[in-house]
């Protein structure tokens, strides 16, 4: 492979904001991912303190996600997942013998590093105890706040590699990371039978982060790269790289490059009349990508999104009673966020940010009972046993460096929406060393 770079920058769903707002409310509809991003640190130690219980009678949590801007479908879908995982739990009684109600507030991030970071120190300053975060587009630019805070942020969103191996206490994964999703892509494309590819990307460290990982992962595993070419964020059209494209005769091509961008190249691909599949990130797999390019364009178009865990059939039936509707993606990693939160602290018999960190992994336990919710993981707990969370999203048994590993959809636009067509299992593509 040539000239892509060092893979590892940043992918899966970038954040965009909205209003700041307290404990729920409707979502909204939506995509399924995206794959820009930020610089990030190291560093920082926080020890979490006492504080972040929000009140004797709560337990209280922060969502940090999008509500607006060019991702601000991600929000909305975590806020009612957060909202399934809310009612189950206040139904149960309750977190720790004080039978504490959960609820959440939220920040919007408007997928802009500077809005996250208010957003991030307006939920500390709330006394939030711990994090839902936010997408690859911002998470980076945190983790020194976050350690340098000591509190637990745990995104259902961010596939950035750069999370990979942020870990530490306080920065978790409940979703499959870029690291896994890039690779499914890819592998579905062999399992299809194409041999030859190219990579196309907007020009930023996020969009051609992600195609590295598909990329890397084609070639390594008997497929060939046959070239690649970045999108200029401002061009008027990208018919000329298209021409590029076409020459080369791939049987594929891997385009990751947000709405924007990923849009225009859509009408110009269609305009065209190419009779070559496109492999999308996720970025794009959304009603709004439809939309703008139209049902007939959209055919022929491939992307992922989040497979489902062993809990999902649980949690599809609490969400569409209580939204009538079915879930979207993501909504079922944040569901699964706000329930390991709430077992950690009930494990713990306290709401501190460092009993959470001390506790979460532990209620995710690959030794302990299986549970797949709140009510059954509160029951166990209170006899003595220890848990293991089976989430809606993936088994939420997090790795050494406090990442998941999940399965993979792939969709296609059929009949003018997203449909799945097939499933990469997670015991399908290997994690790489490092997540």
């Amino acid at each position: 492979m040539k000239g892509l770079g060092a893979a590892g920058l940043v992918g899966l769903a970038g954040c965009t904001g909205g209003d700041g707002g307290d404990g729920g409310g409707d979502g909204g509809d939506g995509g399924d991912g995206g794959s820009d991003g930020g610089d990030g640190g190291d560093g920082g130690s926080g020890d979490g303190g006492d504080g972040g219980d929000g009140g004797a009678d709560r337990v209280f949590v922060g969502l940090l996600a999008g509500f607006s801007g060019g991702l601000a479908w991600i929000g909305p879908r975590g806020r009612t997942g957060m909202e399934v995982a809310q009612k189950q739990i206040n139904d149960a009684g309750g977190i720790t013998d004080a039978g504490l109600d959960f609820e959440f507030t939220t920040q919007d991030t408007e997928t802009l590093p500077s809005s996250a970071l208010t957003g991030f120190e307006n939920l500390v300053a709330d006394g939030v105890v711990g994090i839902v975060g936010a997408s690859s587009t911002v998470t980076p630019n945190l983790f020194e706040p976050i350690k340098n805070t000591g509190i637990v942020y745990c995104t259902p969103y961010a596939g950035t590699p750069q999370v990979d191996s942020a870990n530490g206490r306080w920065i978790y994964r409940s979703v499959a990371g870029d690291s896994i999703v890039g690779p499914a892509l890819a592998q579905y494309a062999l399992d299809e039978g194409y041999e030859t590819m190219y990579v196309t990307f907007k020009d930023d460290k996020g969009s051609q982060g992600f195609s590295v990982s598909v990329a890397e992962y084609f070639e390594a595993n008997g497929g060939e790269i046959v070239g690649e070419t970045a999108l200029a964020p401002q061009a008027q059209s990208y018919r000329s790289e298209i021409e590029q494209i076409t020459a080369a005769e791939p049987d594929i091509v891997q385009m990751t490059a947000g709405l924007e961008v990923g849009g225009l190249f859509a009408q110009n691909w269609a305009e065209r009349n190419v009779d070559i599949p496109v492999l999308v990130g996720n970025d794009v797999v959304n009603a709004d990508f439809i939309s703008r390019v139209g049902a007939d364009a959209a055919q022929g178009f491939f992307g992922p999104t989040p497979g489902v865990g062993p809990a999902f059939d649980t949690f599809a039936e609490q969400y569409e009673s209580l939204h009538g509707e079915a879930p979207s993606a993501f909504t079922q990693n944040a569901y699964d966020t706000a329930i390991a939160f709430a077992l950690s602290l009930h494990r713990a018999g306290e709401v501190s940010r460092g009993a959470l960190a001390d506790n979460l992994k532990a209620v995710c336990n690959p030794d302990g009972t299986e549970v797949s919710t709140f009510t059954e993981g509160k029951e166990e707990l209170d006899a003595g046993n220890e848990v293991n969370y089976q989430g809606a999203g993936t088994n939420m048994n997090f790795t050494e460096l406090n990442n998941v590993i999940g399965a993979t959809n792939i969709q296609s636009v059929q009949d003018g929406e997203w449909t799945t067509i097939s499933t990469v299992s997670a015991d399908d593509v290997s994690p790489p060393e490092g997540y």
